[in-house]
Formats: C-alpha cells, structure tokens, sequence
C-alpha cells in the first residue's frame, strides 16, 4: 500500500513540475528581433483568421474558397 502510496506521490511531482516548467518556458520573452517580427506576423494572421471566419461571416456566406485556403494554409 505505501508503494503505491508513494509511486503516486512521484507521479503528481512529476506532472506537477514539468507544468511549472512549460508554463514558465512559455511565458518568456522572446530574445531576438527574428522571434518578435515572427509573432507578429503570426498575430495578423490570427486576427485576419479570426474576422475573416467569424460566426457571422461563415452564416452569410458560401464557406471556404480555394482562393481562401491558398491564402491562409501555406
């Protein structure tokens, strides 16, 4: 019983530090100009995407166009 008390134990250290890891990881600064130019760039798309396909905008329209996927899915 204490094993497996303490191999559950390891786990939730386990799962529970590489959360902290990631989630530290991911919150840093990006640390050179090409990092920054390229979030930026990925950002535009996002809010392009994200007007472009829009509840209201899908409902009104014919949906995705070819010309539409070329843009957006490279």
């Amino acid at each position: 019983m204490a094993t497996m008390i303490a191999l559950f134990a390891g786990l939730a250290v386990l799962v529970t530090g590489l959360a902290v890891y990631l989630h530290r990881r991911h919150n840093g600064p990006t640390e050179n100009l090409d990092g920054v130019l390229a979030e930026q760039e990925r950002l535009a798309q996002l809010r392009a995407l994200r007007s472009s396909y829009s509840s209201i905008a899908m409902h009104s329209s014919h949906g995705l166009t070819t010309d539409d996927l070329g843009r957006y899915h490279r």
